[in-house]
């Protein structure tokens, strides 16, 4: 498979090097239908609930879609199976599948031919390709022998990846071609594959190349062409019938197969013929198309795709394409082409170098899939890794796939890369085998096993497996010299027999061969054997069985006969192995121990212990999690008695450091719904808490429907894929990363639950449905803990399929697609009530706040510095609005740099210890400056200054403070404007408030900053307002003199009213004491008074606002109730019911301020007496310009 980077919905994902295929309609080979018998009883299954949802899709566009009928039986392929040549095996394949395809088909065809729909049969997996309306569907569903109902996939392929050509081995032979030991095959052995046929399903061949051009089966000895049996193109996409290739990459494979023109020696079996089927149409390959090439390569037709012929099928076919999803639509072909006895070989995948990122169909069981090795002999990166279908190792072996040189059309050449590459490398080796053995020809089974045993054994186990057998190189590294040369050549015999123990049968008892070449057998049921196709000569036998002491004998193999060694063997002593399974300290219950080399294995137990009872002898024991969160371990025993073993399965882990347990688990489920629905989905969530992943911080995320949650971005992808990986999602959490449908019976549902610092934010997706099957549900959640951790639950699942997670990706994922911690892909290992806990087991948590020494509160943006003991920085954040930040360090100790403007640095020690979590609380200490006033006003007449004043005062750390203005005003001056304030301290500040030059009835503005290392309030600003009054009386009611008060403002003595000018009014007294008034800083003021007078009137005064301050002291002890009066200014009473001994008591000042606006150039005050006399000791009326009415 070539190299290619995106994922995809459909399994189908490629074709390797360059395709890029489109969806078209094909012809497929035709069968005559028989007359439709009567309709079977009803099934059992729901018809809604065999369509797929993509075929309503199409439906609602236009009330019609192209879509696929599987039949629910298949046909018996025993006939093919037990036959002993290769062409009578695909005869009765042949047979036998379109003989119950006929049958099983015919009530189907017969209501399709009543309605004159357009179908096409496919017997090879029994199933139908038809275009129709929803009507028709909806009958066809309804029938019982109908299986399923799928849409047409269609592949589209990335660019095929240009490599560099290597140098030639000697005599102008490719490397790769020399590097598997071809040239040997041909010059020592004499075989260059003649009479052998070799099949590629890909974008077709370029005949006339030179390099295949005289290999080409339809090309006969005189030149001429014969098209029909040997080349086949479903799609009709050539212009002519002739062979053509509008894609590089299926003339570079055939080219590494058969290719050899003078020089250019770059094909691994010149002497073989080839036929091709373009299954690919350009950049893409339909399903309709491989499904076609499938039956083609297993009865070739003529160019009109009628008159199949088994006996001109291929031996081998190449397929260089597959797809990243485990999807078993096209098994059903591979087995076929095995049950004819043709060889499928198959390209593994380019979506290295991550473990399960195996391609299909490679992954298959039944196919034989190649990865690929480069010239220094190392894995290509791009080389998908296993395991496969059922956890079978994966690749089968590795063959050269990177710059690979071979033939492309228009006689050219070129290097490519990819496993597409590697495949017809093992394609065309086989081709040898059979040409060199001709008793293998047609024997998938031993070919299979010849290729496997003769690889060179390659030690690569980080996917798993072992030196000898691993899921990076397969079996190891092709080596065609080797499996030809221990390939039967040759007369040929066989050797049979019994094996027996205490004179029973003894079944399971392997028999190896050893001679000319080696061959294994396992007896039966009866405890018999057969070794057939021995090339004649002198054999070793063993024969070897768990529990019984290994048998030895010679014999020699003659031709064409058949001979008998039996073997009797005794059981041997044994001896019990106990001990403890553990991961991370802890008892690994569950884990299963194996012994190599014997059936025996135990499960321990709750305490992780285990018990064996094993022969004496050499053993390898190997202990397994039930899991996916720890990696096998094993150690090795010489038993020779009873002795215990201990096994620490080690803890798998990220490059992070996050690891994962897993186990049982109460179900949590969330219990608010959000507005998710339907296919490819995302809502934006926002965490109650925030959340570390790979070291960032987030404190929302998204939720797919397609059971993602992502952190950075919301990501709709629904194909999944191996992790980790630069594509998207990215910085997620994959609880079930799946084509996931959320229909009426499902939702997604979030909830908050635990208290205090034990909180945890969860997300379920309840009851879902798949987007390709919506008859299987499940429900699962994530639980994203406080503490750092993640909890992956599920619930209703199933033994198998995606229920099981066969084609999810589970794990987690940083922000960049570097590092990822993957518990499974497309692998059916969830179970109902598993739950899976990832934390970070290399790094702790530092959930801290910071607060305001001052008021205990939390304290936002300050910035916070995690260092080392070298002075690095281990790591920086921002506290929130609460105050908190969160840290995902890696353990040890460090200090912890905290600050923040106008706040002193706290630093501090602080140990973080791996998966804990610590909580420092930082309180930082700052100033608390205010002032004593909050704006400052007063009214200064023209020409005149005054001083007022004002207090700061410190209740936080001690701090400097400067005052200043913030723009400059030259009537006003300040002192101190700078100094220090510490802790309690206080400080007057005084304004000189100067007025000359400034008009009558303007007013003067200007703002005083106060700037101190406060951190809550590092700046005050105090507005000060200088008012200078065009009218201002002041008059000291009842007094015979004027005098200045405290503030450098003048009062005059009292005066009668007179037309023109203002004073009181009615007949009044003054009054006087020498008592001391409290409550005012001017006491002289309040010490005469005017009784009895009704009123104050002020003429002459200009139009506009004015405040009027009215002051008021009993000078002598009056009891309440003895004086009360109403004051009214403007005709507005503005003290109803003045009692003064009331409301303040006697020789106590009360000063009274109103605003008032003038209109008719005069202003009046109004004393109404209600009991006793009204009483006033002073009055000012001053013009505000600055304030409103």
């Amino acid at each position: 498979m070539a190299l290619r980077t995106s994922r995809r919905r459909t399994a189908l994902t490629g074709l390797l090097a360059a395709l890029a295929l489109p969806t078209v309609t094909l012809a497929a080979p035709a069968f005559a239908a028989p007359a439709a018998p009567p309709a079977p009883p009803s099934a059992s299954v729901p018809a809604a609930a065999k369509i797929e949802a993509k075929v309503l899709d199409q439906l609602a566009d236009d009330d019609k879609a192209v879509y696929w009928v599987q039949l629910n039986s298949q046909a018996t392929t025993v006939e093919a199976q037990r036959a002993t040549t290769k062409t009578a095996k695909a005869e009765a394949l042949l047979r036998a599948k379109t003989t119950h395809a006929d049958t099983t088909q015919a009530h189907l065809r017969g209501l399709l031919d009543a309605v004159r729909a357009d179908y096409r049969s496919y017997w090879i997996v029994n199933a139908i390709r038809v275009t129709g309306d929803r009507k028709l569907l909806d009958t066809l569903a309804q029938q019982p022998e109908v299986a399923s109902i799928r849409a047409e996939q269609t592949v589209k392929l990335d660019e095929v990846i240009p490599a560099t050509a290597e140098p030639k081995a000697a005599d102008a032979v490719e490397w790769n071609v020399d590097r598997i030991g071809a040239p040997r095959v041909w010059d020592e052995l004499g075989d260059r594959g003649e009479g052998i046929v070799v099949a590629n399903i890909d974008s077709g061949v370029d005949y006339t190349h030179p390099a295949v051009n005289a290999q080409y089966r339809g090309r006969s000895a005189d030149g001429a062409y014969d098209h029909n049996y040997n080349w086949f193109d479903p799609a009709n996409v050539c212009p002519s019938a002739a062979p053509c290739d509008n894609n590089d990459h299926g003339t570079h494979t055939m080219g590494t197969m058969v290719g050899s023109a003078g020089a250019d020696r770059i094909g691994v079996a010149p002497g073989a013929r080839w036929i091709a089927a373009k299954g690919c149409e350009t950049n893409s390959c339909s399903d309709a198309s491989l499904l076609a090439a499938g039956q083609w390569v297993i009865a070739p037709t003529d160019l009109s795709g009628n008159n199949p012929r088994p006996d001109l099928a291929p031996d081998v076919v190449n397929n260089s394409w597959g797809g990243t999803l485990y999807d078993d639509w096209y098994r059903l072909t591979v087995q076929a082409w095995v049950d004819a006895g043709i060889f499928p070989a198959f390209s593994n995948g380019n979506s290295g170098p991550g473990c399960n990122s195996n391609g299909y169909p490679g992954g298959y069981t039944n196919g034989y899939s190649s990865g690929s090795f480069n010239s220094a002999g190392a894995i290509s990166s791009f080389s998908s890794r296993g395991p496969g279908e059922s956890g079978q190792l994966k690749p089968d072996l590795a063959a050269p796939g990177e710059n690979v040189r071979s033939s492309v059309p228009g006689a050219g050449y070129a290097a490519f890369s990819g496993t597409s590459m590697a495949s017809p490398h093992t394609a065309a080796t086989v081709a040898l085998i059979w040409a060199y053995a001709p008793s293998l020809r047609g024997n998938v089974a031993e070919t299979r096993a010849l290729l496997d045993r003769t690889a060179v054994d390659t030690d690569a186990t980080a996917c798993g497996g072992t030196a000898a057998k691993n899921n990076i190189f397969g079996e190891g590294k092709l080596d065609a010299y080797a499996a030809v040369s221990a390939a039967p050549h040759g007369p040929v015999g066989t050797l049979a027999g019994h094996v027996t123990s205490g004179g029973a049968a003894l079944a399971g008892a392997t028999v190896f061969a050893d001679g000319a070449i080696d061959r294994t057998a396992v007896t039966g049921a009866d405890g018999s054997y057969s070794l057939a196709n021995l090339a004649e000569g002198s054999y070793s036998l063993k024969v070897t069985k768990y529990g019984y002491l290994p048998a030895t004998a010679d014999a020699v193999v003659v031709a064409d006969q058949t001979v008998t060694r039996d073997f009797a063997v005794e059981q041997a002593p044994s001896a019990v192995v106990t001990g403890t399974v553990r991961s991370g300290g802890v008892p690994a219950a569950g884990s299963v121990v194996t012994a190599t080399g014997t059936p025996v294995s135990a499960t321990a137990d709750a305490a992780g212990h285990y018990r064996l009872t094993l022969p004496l002898g050499e053993y390898d024991v190997t202990a397994s999690s039930p899991y996916r969160c720890a990696d096998q371990a094993q150690r090795h025993l010489s038993l020779t008695g009873d002795t215990t073993a201990d096994i620490e399965l080690p803890v798998r882990t990220d490059t992070f450091g996050y690891s994962c347990a897993a186990g049982g688990g109460d179900w949590v489920g969330g219990t608010t719904k959000l507005a998710l629905t339907g296919d490819t989905a995302a809502e934006q969530v926002r965490l109650p808490f925030a959340v570390p992943l790979y070291g960032n911080v987030y404190t929302s995320g998204y939720v797919s429907t397609d059971g993602v949650f992502s952190f950075p971005a919301a990501s709709t992808l629904y194909s999944n894929g191996a992790i980790p990986s630069p594509g998207l999602p990215n910085g997620a959490l994959y609880p079930l990363w799946d084509d996931l449908y959320l229909d009426a019976n499902s939702g997604v549902y979030t909830a908050t639950t635990g208290t205090g610092t034990d909180r945890a934010f969860v997300v379920e997706w309840r009851n879902v449905t798949f987007y390709s099957d919506r008859t299987v549900r499940l429900s699962f959640s994530v639980a994203i803990g406080e503490d750092g951790s993640f909890t992956y639950r599920y619930k209703d699942t199933a033994a198998a399929g995606p229920a099981a997670g066969s084609g999810a990706t589970v794990g987690l994922e940083n922000a960049t697609g570097t590092d990822a911690l993957q518990y499974s892909l497309n692998t059916a290992v969830l179970t109902d009530g598993l739950a899976v806990t990832f934390r970070p087991v290399k790094t702790g948590l530092l959930r801290g706040t910071v607060t305001d020494a001052n008021d205990g509160k939390p304290l936002a943006g300050a910035a916070v510095k995690l260092l080392t003991a070298a002075g690095a920085t281990a790591g920086t954040a921002t506290s929130g609005e609460d105050g908190g930040y969160v840290l995902q360090p890696a353990a040890g100790d460090y200090r912890l740099e905290t600050g923040a403007a106008n706040y002193a640095t706290a630093t501090g020690p602080v140990t973080v210890t791996a998966g804990a979590v610590q909580r420092p609380v930082t309180a930082l200490a700052t100033g608390r400056v205010a002032s004593s006033v909050p704006a400052l006003t007063a009214v200064v007449p023209a020409g005149q200054t005054r001083t007022r004043t004002f207090e700061l005062a410190n209740s936080g750390a001690p701090t400097a403070y400067t005052v200043t203005e913030a723009v400059d005003a030259a009537w006003l001056k300040v002192e101190p404007a700078a100094g220090d304030l510490g802790t309690g301290g206080r400080q007057t500040v005084k304004l000189s408030l100067d007025t000359a030059g400034s008009a009558p009835g303007t007013v003067l503005t200007a703002q005083l900053l106060i700037r101190s290392a406060s951190g809550r309030a590092p700046q005050l600003t105090v507005p000060v307002t200088v008012v200078v009054p065009g009218y201002q009386v002041a008059l000291d009611a009842g007094a015979i003199g004027g005098f200045t008060d405290s503030l450098g403002d003048s009062w005059t003595k009292d005066r009668e009213y007179a037309s023109g000018g203002y004073g009181y009014q009615g007949k009044s007294s003054a009054k006087d004491t020498r008592e001391a008034i409290t409550g005012s800083t001017d006491p002289k003021r309040f010490q005469t008074a005017r009784e009895g007078m009704y009123g104050y009137a002020f003429d002459h005064v200009p139009n506009g606002v004015y405040t009027v301050e009215l002051d008021f002291a009993e000078l002598d002890r009056k009891s309440p109730n003895t004086r009360v009066f109403d004051v009214l200014i403007e005709d507005r009473e503005v003290i109803p019911d003045l009692d003064i001994a009331l409301k303040v008591g006697s020789r106590k000042a009360l000063t009274q301020s109103f605003t008032v606006t003038v209109t008719d150039g005069r202003l009046d005050v109004r004393f109404v007496a209600a009991n006793g006399k009204t009483l006033l000791n002073a009055i000012r009326v001053t013009q505000r310009p600055d304030l409103t009415g």
